[in-house]
Parts: structure tokens; C-alpha cells; sequence
């Protein structure tokens, strides 16, 4: 029996682990009526969430990744499993819970049944691969402040926080940046891809990209080579904020700034529009300022003029009085001499 009450209407009410019992109930019966709840084989290649980590307690818990796409899973602790390779696996099918606001589905590995020769390349290994490009000279991500309301493009996913996280530092600038939302599921290294390269050809064009999103285990999937590549190849700059403060990506050492959480790249923008907003705040004001000085020595050149002004007019009465005295004084002179 699930775990209900009654409402007034007499209608039952469930609440979240009932309903996740349902979910497990509904499986188990169409599992039971297409596989009679057999096992079955799988192929893939087995990760383990926290690379360093040994498993504790009666499970062990991971995924297994195939061609860019990935499950939740879990074994008995005594099973021991090949880490980062690419294994054939019976299997049992289920539901794990809910992660992230959604139901996940989840593997129950009974066994290992061969082991391939195919390794997937460990993360330092792929470290060391990325080195010589992770050296390369970053772009000049301060200078989107400079432009007049920038456009940012910021990729995140349509559920979760690092939207609001990102953009509630800067309530008070929106009038000096234009921001955009490209909604991808940012665990998948594919679809991130593909909106960078939309952004990179459209128009107008971004001023910079921000991708971000919280932590949890499935940002690992971001250090996927061709994003890598894709990354390296940048027309323009990139940010990343992507998980919490234990989260660091090869993706962040090649982007040309990365932020531990979104949270402190919204506040790298704030501070960004705060210092463009005084410098166009001091434009203004020394533009003033040289206008004012302008017209003060404009007015001063017109009080000059019209001093110098009022002085030729006395001037021109003073001609005018002794051109007129001269030409009396040769008319009665004239009248003198026959």
C-alpha cells in the first residue's frame, strides 16, 4: 500500500513517495509483461561519479555512458566493477528517485559479464591532452563592458537556478546590458555545442556566452572532446559558471574566465556594469564640464566683444565730432578770404 490520506472530497492524496512507489509499480509491470522481469545485457562503458571516491556502504553507485548518452546506476559493493571501461553488464531495470526535480531511471548491475578492451580516457589523462591549449592566450573579456548595452547570451538550462542566480545581481543595471536565455540541458555536451555554434552565426551577434548551471555529478559530462574542440575554436569570449566550488572542469580552464558558481558571475557582471556605468557617469560629467568652460569663455569673448564695441562707437562719435568741427572750421575760414 502507498502512504495516502483522505481529503474532504474523499479523494486520496498522495504525497511524493507514493507517488514514486507508482512510478516503481508501473515499471515493474510493464517489465513484467515484456521481459517477464528478466535480466538483460547491456554494453557501456562504467564512470564513477566521484572519480577518486571509494564505495561506501552496501551500494556503489555510478553511471554508464555509451555514444554521448548516459544512465544512473548502482551495485552491490562486493561486485568489483571495471572503472572506465567498456564492459557487457546484466542488468536489472527499475527506477532510482527523483534527482533534480525528475525521475530518473536506474540499472541494478547483478554482474559483469566480459570486459572489452575499449578504456575511457581518465581525467587527468585528458588534462594532459588539453595542456597545451588550456596555455593559450585568453580573450579580453572586460572589454564587453566597454560596448554600449552589450549582448550576452547566456546558455543554461530551462529548469533549475543558475538563470535567476546569474541575473538577480544585476536588477539595477538591466538598462545597460541586453541578456538572452538559450534553455539546453547543459549536461549534454552535444546540444551545448550546437547552440554555440547557432550563437557564433547569428545575428546580432554576442558580445560574450556565458554557459552555466549548477553542480552535481553530470557536469563532468562537459569535458566531452568535441565541445573541448569546439571551445578552442571560439570567435568570441566565453564564460563558464558551472557547479559549486568543488566543480572544476577542463572546460573552465579553456574558456576565457570561469566563475565556481553562477552566482559569483552575476556578480563579476555587476561590477563590470558598476565601473562601464561611473566611466559613462565621468564621460558625461567631463563633457559637461567642457561645455560649461566652453561657454564661459564664450561669454567672456562676447563681454570683450561688446566692451571693445561700445569703445569704437565712442571712438566713431569723437571722428564724427572732429570731422564736423574741421569742416566748420574750413567754412568760416572760407568765408574769410574772397
Amino acid at each position: 500500500m502507498t502512504e495516502s490520506t483522505h481529503s474532504e472530497n474523499g479523494c486520496h492524496v498522495l504525497g511524493l513517495k507514493g507517488v514514486l512507489v507508482l512510478y516503481q509499480r508501473g515499471m515493474e509491470s510493464f517489465l513484467q509483461r515484456e521481459n517477464h522481469m528478466l535480466p538483460v545485457t547491456i554494453r557501456g562503458i562504467v564512470v564513477q561519479k566521484n572519480f577518486r571516491e571509494k564505495p561506501s556502504g552496501a551500494w556503489q553507485y555510478f553511471t554508464i555512458e555509451e555514444s554521448g548518452m548516459s544512465l544512473e546506476a548502482r551495485a552491490q559493493s562486493t561486485i568489483d566493477l571495471p572503472w572506465n571501461r567498456e564492459v557487457q553488464l546484466l542488468v536489472l531495470l527499475g527506477i532510482a528517485g527523483w534527482m533534480q526535480n525528475r525521475l530518473v531511471p536506474q540499472l541494478e548491475v547483478l554482474s559483469v559479464l566480459r570486459e572489452k578492451g575499449r578504456r575511457r580516457i581518465t581525467p587527468d589523462e585528458r588534462l594532459t591532452k588539453w595542456q597545451a591549449a588550456i596555455r593559450q592566450p585568453k580573450r579580453d573579456v572586460e572589454s564587453v563592458f566597454v560596448a554600449h548595452q552589450p549582448l550576452v547570451l547566456i546558455v543554461t538550462s530551462d529548469v533549475g537556478e543558475a538563470w535567476t542566480d546569474v541575473i538577480a545581481p544585476l536588477a539595477e543595471y538591466r538598462d545597460f546590458i541586453r541578456l538572452q536565455r538559450a534553455p539546453v540541458r547543459v549536461s549534454d555536451p552535444q546540444a551545448v555545442g550546437q547552440v554555440l555554434q547557432h550563437a557564433w552565426q547569428k545575428q546580432p551577434t554576442p558580445e560574450l556566452i556565458i554557459v552555466t548551471r549548477g553542480g552535481g555529478d553530470a557536469v563532468v559530462n562537459l569535458d566531452n572532446d568535441e565541445l573541448l574542440q569546439l571551445v578552442t575554436q571560439r570567435p568570441i569570449p566565453i564564460v563558464t559558471a558551472i557547479g559549486h566550488t568543488r566543480d572544476h572542469l577542463i572546460l573552465d580552464q579553456l574558456a576565457d574566465k570561469s566563475f565556481a558558481t553562477p552566482r559569483d558571475c552575476g556578480l563579476w557582471l555587476r561590477d563590470g556594469l558598476a565601473r562601464a556605468r561611473r566611466r559613462h557617469q565621468e564621460t558625461i560629467d567631463a563633457k559637461e564640464r567642457k561645455a560649461h568652460q566652453q561657454l564661459l569663455e564664450l561669454t567672456g569673448q562676447h563681454k570683450q566683444l561688446q566692451k571693445e564695441l561700445r569703445r569704437a562707437r565712442r571712438h566713431t562719435v569723437a571722428l564724427a565730432i572732429l570731422f564736423g568741427a574741421v569742416l566748420l572750421a574750413i567754412a568760416y575760414l572760407s568765408q574769410g578770404f574772397p
